[in-house]
């Protein structure tokens, strides 16, 4: 949806439409919003997985040092 105005001539007279902004239209921006909000939320997810995969590994290596100076067998 575009916005247009009509400029005035130095002569007084109606010069051509001139176009202001492209803005999108209430559908638009909301189908916009709503694929932004979906890829945060991937984004998201995929930060967890990768925090609760790095726990895990942290968890492990922490085991095996303990094996190692002998205190679980």
């Amino acid at each position: 949806m575009a916005f247009e105005y009509k400029q005035r001539e130095s002569d007084g007279s109606i010069g051509q439409p001139v176009k202001v902004g492209t803005g999108l239209s209430i559908d638009e921006q909301v189908s916009s919003l709503g694929e932004q909000l979906a890829q945060e939320k991937i984004k998201g997810i995929q930060k967890d997985l990768l925090i609760n995969s790095l726990g895990k590994t942290v968890t492990q290596l922490k085991l095996e040092v303990m094996a190692l100076k002998g205190g679980v067998s």
